[in-house]
Protein backbone atom coordinates (compact mmCIF):
# COMPACT_ATOMS: atom_id res chain seq x y z
CA UNK A 1 0.00 0.00 0.00
CA UNK A 2 3.14 2.19 0.93
CA UNK A 3 4.43 1.65 -2.54
CA UNK A 4 1.35 2.33 -4.49
CA UNK A 5 0.77 5.64 -2.49
CA UNK A 6 4.64 6.56 -3.25
CA UNK A 7 4.04 6.03 -7.13
CA UNK A 8 0.55 8.04 -6.78
CA UNK A 9 2.69 10.70 -5.03
CA UNK A 10 5.34 10.16 -7.86
CA UNK A 11 2.77 10.68 -10.68
CA UNK A 12 0.84 13.75 -8.64
CA UNK A 13 4.51 15.54 -8.58
CA UNK A 14 5.35 15.12 -12.37
CA UNK A 15 1.83 16.18 -13.27
CA UNK A 16 2.47 19.54 -11.20
CA UNK A 17 5.75 20.07 -12.56
CA UNK A 18 4.85 19.40 -16.07
CA UNK A 19 1.83 22.15 -15.37
CA UNK A 20 4.02 24.78 -13.88
CA UNK A 21 6.63 24.27 -17.26
CA UNK A 22 4.15 24.73 -19.56
CA UNK A 23 2.76 27.71 -17.73
CA UNK A 24 6.05 29.23 -17.37
CA UNK A 25 6.46 29.17 -21.47
CA UNK A 26 2.88 30.26 -22.34
CA UNK A 27 3.41 33.42 -22.90
CA UNK A 28 5.36 35.48 -24.95
CA UNK A 29 7.42 38.62 -24.94
CA UNK A 30 6.48 41.20 -28.09
CA UNK A 31 8.92 43.52 -29.57
CA UNK A 32 7.23 46.53 -32.19
CA UNK A 33 8.57 49.54 -33.51
CA UNK A 34 6.37 52.28 -35.28
CA UNK A 35 7.11 54.69 -37.31
CA UNK A 36 6.12 58.27 -35.13
CA UNK A 37 5.28 59.02 -31.76
CA UNK A 38 3.14 55.93 -30.31
CA UNK A 39 1.66 53.18 -31.16
CA UNK A 40 -0.72 54.66 -33.73
CA UNK A 41 2.11 54.94 -36.78
CA UNK A 42 3.17 52.04 -39.56
CA UNK A 43 5.00 49.24 -37.99
CA UNK A 44 8.80 49.22 -39.23
CA UNK A 45 9.01 46.18 -38.02
CA UNK A 46 8.35 43.28 -35.05
CA UNK A 47 9.12 39.98 -33.21
CA UNK A 48 7.78 37.74 -30.84
CA UNK A 49 9.86 35.95 -28.14
CA UNK A 50 9.62 33.33 -25.82
CA UNK A 51 8.37 34.14 -21.68
CA UNK A 52 11.57 35.75 -20.32
CA UNK A 53 12.86 38.00 -23.64
CA UNK A 54 12.99 38.82 -27.22
CA UNK A 55 15.69 39.65 -29.42
CA UNK A 56 15.63 41.96 -32.46
CA UNK A 57 16.88 40.59 -35.57
CA UNK A 58 19.13 43.94 -35.98
CA UNK A 59 19.22 43.19 -39.76
CA UNK A 60 15.49 43.15 -40.59
CA UNK A 61 14.86 45.98 -38.13
CA UNK A 62 17.38 48.30 -39.81
CA UNK A 63 16.14 47.10 -42.99
CA UNK A 64 12.60 48.13 -41.81
CA UNK A 65 13.37 51.61 -40.68
CA UNK A 66 14.90 52.29 -44.15
CA UNK A 67 11.60 51.55 -45.77
CA UNK A 68 9.69 53.69 -43.09
CA UNK A 69 11.68 56.54 -43.90
CA UNK A 70 13.94 56.17 -41.23
CA UNK A 71 17.49 55.31 -42.24
CA UNK A 72 19.32 57.84 -40.37
CA UNK A 73 18.90 55.52 -37.37
CA UNK A 74 21.02 52.09 -36.95
CA UNK A 75 20.54 49.72 -34.45
CA UNK A 76 23.48 47.56 -33.18
CA UNK A 77 21.24 45.97 -30.54
CA UNK A 78 17.81 46.17 -29.49
CA UNK A 79 16.37 43.86 -26.59
CA UNK A 80 14.19 43.16 -23.82
CA UNK A 81 13.70 40.48 -20.87
CA UNK A 82 11.57 39.81 -17.73
CA UNK A 83 11.11 37.60 -14.94
CA UNK A 84 7.97 36.17 -15.97
CA UNK A 85 6.94 33.18 -13.51
CA UNK A 86 3.52 32.22 -12.75
CA UNK A 87 5.04 31.23 -9.37
CA UNK A 88 5.04 33.12 -5.90
CA UNK A 89 6.91 36.15 -6.40
CA UNK A 90 7.84 39.86 -4.95
CA UNK A 91 7.64 41.55 -7.61
CA UNK A 92 7.61 41.26 -12.02
CA UNK A 93 9.42 43.22 -14.36
CA UNK A 94 10.19 43.63 -18.07
CA UNK A 95 13.41 45.11 -19.05
CA UNK A 96 14.47 47.28 -22.38
CA UNK A 97 17.93 47.73 -23.67
CA UNK A 98 19.08 48.94 -27.46
CA UNK A 99 21.94 50.82 -28.68
CA UNK A 100 21.89 53.20 -32.20
CA UNK A 101 23.39 55.61 -34.19
CA UNK A 102 21.98 58.34 -36.13
CA UNK A 103 23.78 59.36 -39.36
CA UNK A 104 23.67 63.16 -39.97
CA UNK A 105 21.71 63.90 -43.44
CA UNK A 106 20.02 60.19 -43.55
CA UNK A 107 16.56 59.50 -44.40
CA UNK A 108 13.86 60.46 -41.62
CA UNK A 109 16.91 62.32 -39.35
CA UNK A 110 15.39 64.27 -36.22
CA UNK A 111 12.33 62.21 -36.58
CA UNK A 112 10.55 60.01 -33.66
CA UNK A 113 10.01 56.54 -33.94
CA UNK A 114 8.75 54.42 -30.96
CA UNK A 115 10.10 51.44 -29.54
CA UNK A 116 6.99 49.09 -27.70
CA UNK A 117 8.02 45.95 -25.61
CA UNK A 118 4.35 43.99 -23.99
CA UNK A 119 3.98 41.04 -22.35
CA UNK A 120 0.54 39.63 -20.77
CA UNK A 121 -0.15 36.87 -18.33
CA UNK A 122 1.60 38.37 -15.46
CA UNK A 123 -0.31 37.45 -11.98
CA UNK A 124 -0.14 39.89 -9.21
CA UNK A 125 2.57 40.04 -6.26
CA UNK A 126 1.41 40.41 -2.57
CA UNK A 127 -0.47 43.39 -1.12
CA UNK A 128 -0.06 47.08 -0.98
CA UNK A 129 1.48 46.53 -4.60
CA UNK A 130 2.73 49.99 -6.37
CA UNK A 131 4.26 50.00 -10.02
CA UNK A 132 8.06 51.40 -10.85
CA UNK A 133 9.24 53.19 -14.09
CA UNK A 134 13.38 53.14 -14.64
CA UNK A 135 14.35 55.18 -17.69
CA UNK A 136 17.67 55.87 -18.37
CA UNK A 137 19.94 57.05 -21.49
CA UNK A 138 23.63 57.60 -22.48
CA UNK A 139 24.07 60.48 -25.39
CA UNK A 140 27.62 61.03 -27.07
CA UNK A 141 28.50 64.65 -27.59
CA UNK A 142 27.35 64.07 -31.28
CA UNK A 143 23.81 63.63 -30.81
CA UNK A 144 21.37 65.80 -30.28
CA UNK A 145 17.15 64.89 -29.24
CA UNK A 146 15.10 63.08 -26.75
CA UNK A 147 14.36 59.70 -25.76
CA UNK A 148 10.37 59.84 -23.69
CA UNK A 149 9.58 56.37 -22.11
CA UNK A 150 6.79 55.27 -20.73
CA UNK A 151 5.68 52.45 -18.21
CA UNK A 152 2.16 50.49 -18.15
CA UNK A 153 0.12 48.37 -16.44
CA UNK A 154 -3.24 47.22 -17.70
CA UNK A 155 -5.75 45.15 -16.23
CA UNK A 156 -9.12 44.06 -16.88
CA UNK A 157 -10.77 47.02 -15.00
CA UNK A 158 -7.02 49.28 -14.53
CA UNK A 159 -4.97 50.85 -16.67
CA UNK A 160 -2.03 53.01 -15.23
CA UNK A 161 0.76 54.21 -16.87
CA UNK A 162 3.95 56.17 -15.67
CA UNK A 163 5.66 58.82 -18.28
CA UNK A 164 9.54 58.90 -16.40
CA UNK A 165 10.46 61.41 -18.90
CA UNK A 166 7.75 62.45 -20.71
CA UNK A 167 9.81 65.52 -22.45
CA UNK A 168 12.21 62.78 -23.12
CA UNK A 169 15.61 62.58 -21.61
CA UNK A 170 17.49 65.53 -22.99
CA UNK A 171 20.87 64.69 -21.16
CA UNK A 172 24.10 65.72 -22.82
CA UNK A 173 25.63 62.48 -21.33
CA UNK A 174 23.96 60.24 -19.66
CA UNK A 175 21.11 60.40 -16.86
CA UNK A 176 18.35 57.84 -15.17
CA UNK A 177 14.67 58.78 -14.14
CA UNK A 178 12.58 56.79 -12.07
CA UNK A 179 8.77 56.93 -11.05
CA UNK A 180 6.91 55.19 -8.63
CA UNK A 181 3.16 54.80 -7.69
CA UNK A 182 0.71 52.67 -5.36
CA UNK A 183 -2.22 50.39 -7.51
CA UNK A 184 -4.34 49.79 -4.81
CA UNK A 185 -6.96 48.15 -6.77
CA UNK A 186 -5.24 44.92 -8.20
CA UNK A 187 -7.95 42.74 -8.53
CA UNK A 188 -7.89 41.67 -11.86
CA UNK A 189 -5.40 38.58 -12.80
CA UNK A 190 -3.78 38.42 -15.00
CA UNK A 191 -1.85 41.88 -16.33
CA UNK A 192 0.12 43.36 -18.98
CA UNK A 193 3.50 45.47 -18.41
CA UNK A 194 4.11 47.40 -21.45
CA UNK A 195 7.10 49.71 -22.20
CA UNK A 196 6.95 52.60 -24.78
CA UNK A 197 10.32 54.06 -25.69
CA UNK A 198 10.05 57.54 -28.28
CA UNK A 199 13.25 57.95 -29.76
CA UNK A 200 13.97 61.55 -31.69
CA UNK A 201 17.62 61.94 -32.71
CA UNK A 202 19.88 64.09 -34.36
CA UNK A 203 23.67 64.08 -35.36
CA UNK A 204 25.41 67.28 -34.21
CA UNK A 205 28.45 66.50 -36.28
CA UNK A 206 28.98 65.35 -39.69
CA UNK A 207 29.15 61.92 -39.26
CA UNK A 208 26.84 60.12 -36.73
CA UNK A 209 26.28 60.07 -32.98
CA UNK A 210 25.41 57.23 -30.40
CA UNK A 211 22.43 56.50 -27.89
CA UNK A 212 22.01 53.96 -25.42
CA UNK A 213 18.16 53.94 -24.57
CA UNK A 214 17.40 51.55 -21.48
CA UNK A 215 13.90 51.39 -19.86
CA UNK A 216 12.64 49.18 -17.16
CA UNK A 217 8.67 48.72 -15.42
CA UNK A 218 8.22 46.82 -12.65
CA UNK A 219 4.77 46.09 -10.87
CA UNK A 220 6.11 45.25 -6.96
CA UNK A 221 4.25 44.14 -3.78
CA UNK A 222 5.26 44.22 0.12
CA UNK A 223 5.93 40.96 1.01
CA UNK A 224 4.76 39.52 4.49
CA UNK A 225 7.34 39.64 7.23
CA UNK A 226 8.53 36.00 6.29
CA UNK A 227 9.50 36.61 3.16
CA UNK A 228 11.58 39.77 4.26
CA UNK A 229 14.77 37.78 3.98
CA UNK A 230 14.10 36.96 0.63
CA UNK A 231 13.08 40.22 -0.62
CA UNK A 232 16.60 41.65 1.27
CA UNK A 233 18.26 39.33 -1.05
CA UNK A 234 17.12 40.65 -4.49
CA UNK A 235 18.77 43.82 -6.07
CA UNK A 236 16.14 46.73 -6.54
CA UNK A 237 15.15 47.60 -10.49
CA UNK A 238 16.73 50.83 -10.50
CA UNK A 239 20.27 49.76 -9.39
CA UNK A 240 20.08 47.20 -12.26
CA UNK A 241 19.33 49.72 -14.56
CA UNK A 242 21.99 51.96 -13.27
CA UNK A 243 24.19 49.27 -13.05
CA UNK A 244 23.69 48.22 -16.89
CA UNK A 245 24.06 52.36 -17.60
CA UNK A 246 27.15 52.91 -15.86
CA UNK A 247 28.99 49.46 -17.56
CA UNK A 248 27.67 50.79 -21.29
CA UNK A 249 29.36 54.60 -20.33
CA UNK A 250 32.46 52.66 -19.18
CA UNK A 251 32.94 50.41 -21.96
CA UNK A 252 32.19 53.11 -24.60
Amino acid sequence: MRKHCGFLLILGLLAMMGLMASQAHAETMTLTVYAGSGTGGAVAYTTTGGANGVTADVAALNSGLVSAGLGAYVFGTLSASSDFTTGSTLSQHILVNGGLTVTAGGGGEGTPFTVYVSEDGFTQPPIRTKLDATAGAIYDPATTGSVANTGTYTDSTTSVSLPTSPGGLTLTSSGTLTDSTPLSSLTSNPYTLSSQTVITLSSSSATTGTNTITNAVAVSGVPEPASVVMMLTGIPLPLVVLGILRRRRAAA
